[in-house]
């Protein structure tokens, strides 16, 4: 073990400092026999003398399989309950015009979190379809470039959104989608500045007001209810906050099915990742048997269809795919 006390307790001397943990590299990440990083068979000095640093390099065949993956597991089991899943990539966690293509090369579509993300998918080539715009202080202009691109559902995150997005869809002549986002007030178990459904939080609708504000939606013509979106926290590696997330949430949906349609379910991301070889995130297989579980016993207790349930994930996609290439510049010796 390490004597410095600055050390992180976790930290221990490794067998082998060659060896690059399958859990925090990318797949196609090794040493070269002289000792050398090698990415997808690009060693990192070559990488840095074209680039210079700091730069990111991404991974493209494992950031591919990682949401090619995802996709695949949710769509199986979710298919085994007898539903379907949607797979978004959440673009905050990292998005450029070349990501945004293999994503939704590979099945999946993006969400958005802002007007520069918006704008990025759109140059990508993205059809607009397969976007979401998010985010808990959209802009008119925002508001505005979404509908007019025909993004396939916005994010309702406020009471005043209600009537911005309308006003919007009106101004277009069209019927926009769009998702009401929940705050489940679950404590998702990650670190506090990560989790986002505190009662205190600024993002989405208190639970106790859902029933109304959908009201308001649907007493707007040019609006599309697609249903509830939850969204707790992010790098979290047990699915219990996700099942009680879905147990709330599904109390109100069986409500709302009451005044009309309600085919989706969004229970957002934050699958969590390895930074360091202390994490254990769970497997994707794992998760995605965990989420159609939840969501099949909940819909069964209430006596409710299954809903179509989309999910966000994004670091977990990118993540693990991405390394950070620096040069040193300065040593300084540190007494202890």
């Amino acid at each position: 073990m390490f004597s410095n006390p600055l050390a992180p307790s976790w930290l221990a001397l490794p067998a082998d400092a060659n060896v690059l943990p399958v859990s925090v590299w990318s797949q196609n990440a090794s040493r070269t026999p002289g000792g050398e990083i090698s990415i997808a068979g690009v060693g990192v000095t070559a990488l840095a003398a074209e680039f210079g640093t700091p730069v990111y390099v991404v991974d493209e065949a494992d950031a591919r399989a990682r949401a090619r993956r995802i996709r695949e597991s949710f769509d199986r089991e979710f298919a085994r309950v007898g539903s379907s899943a949607k797979v978004y990539y959440a673009g905050k966690a990292f998005l450029s015009t070349e990501i945004a293509r293999w994503v939704t090369e590979e099945g999946l579509n993006i969400d958005t979190a802002s007007g520069g993300e918006l704008a990025v998918a759109l140059a990508a080539g993205v059809d607009a379809s397969r976007l979401g715009l998010h985010g808990n202080n959209k802009s008119l202009s925002e508001i505005d470039r979404a509908v007019g691109a025909g993004v396939g559902a916005i994010v309702i995150d406020s009471v005043v959104e209600i009537e911005r997005v309308a006003a919007a869809a009106s101004r277009y002549g069209r019927t926009q989608s769009v998702r009401l986002r929940i705050n489940s007030g679950v404590h998702a178990s990650t670190h506090e500045y990560l989790a986002t459904a505190r009662e205190d939080q600024k993002f989405g609708i208190p639970l106790a007001d859902a029933a109304a504000v959908v009201a308001l939606i649907r007493a707007e013509p040019s609006l599309h209810f697609l249903g509830l979106h939850s969204h707790i926290g992010s790098q979290i590696f047990e699915s219990d906050g996700f099942a009680e997330a879905a147990r709330r949430l599904f109390a109100v949906h069986a409500e709302l099915l009451a005044g009309g349609p309600v085919p989706e379910l969004n229970l957002g991301g934050g699958f969590g990742i390895a930074y360091t070889t202390a994490d254990e995130p769970l497997d994707i297989d794992e998760i995605a048997r965990r989420f159609a579980d939840i969501v099949s016993s909940g819909a069964a207790e209430l006596g409710i269809p299954i809903p179509i349930v989309a999910i966000e994930p994004g670091r977990s996609v990118i993540g693990p795919s991405t390394t950070t290439l620096y040069t040193v510049g300065t040593i300084k010796d540190v007494l202890v």
